[in-house]
């Protein structure tokens, strides 16, 4: 009797971890994530539509085809979304979550975030994003298991004054 009781209290107590387990998960997100994901999105599309290009002069190059985590903090709160960067420098499959196979990783905060997306037009944004790199309001790194990533941006984050 007593073996059966504690078998039907863990039982329970496996059902109701696992239905609660997927709540815990989604309230890990901080409550402003989706307001910075839409963001992302009018920034992205705007970005995508200007004629012009980002100008991050020889480090655009190690941009273009690349997989991104992105990191947006505010305060101790962090929210990572994902895109990847193409061949022609337009920004596609924009994620609400880290992407696996990520090589760069980008850290900013979501006053920089919403500075690009406020941009009236595409031109503006990318200016914004450049502008941001440059002044280390956007840092990009190689991303963790990323090894030659990691030594390429930190070269390229050591040179930049020079480069950019």
């Amino acid at each position: 009797m007593f073996n059966r009781s504690l078998a039907l209290a863990v039982a329970s107590l496996l059902v109701v971890s696992v239905a609660v387990a997927p709540v815990t998960a989604q309230s890990d997100r901080p409550s402003w994530s989706g307001e910075v994901f839409t963001q992302l999105e009018t920034g992205f599309d705007l970005y995508n539509d200007a004629s012009g290009g980002l100008d991050l002069g020889p480090l655009a190059g190690q941009i273009e085809n690349k997989r991104v985590n992105l990191y947006v903090s505010d305060g101790a709160e962090t929210a990572v979304y994902s895109f990847r960067m193409t061949g022609d420098g337009t920004v596609v499959d924009l994620r609400e979550s880290v992407h696996e196979d990520a090589t760069l990783r980008m850290e900013t905060d979501r006053e920089t975030i919403s500075t690009i997306a406020d941009a009236n037009s595409g031109d503006q944004a990318a200016n914004r994003f450049a502008d941001a790199v440059r002044s280390d309001d956007i840092v990009i790194k190689g991303e963790q298991g990323n090894v030659v990533a990691q030594v390429t941006w930190g070269v390229l984050n050591a040179l930049k004054g020079l480069l950019l």
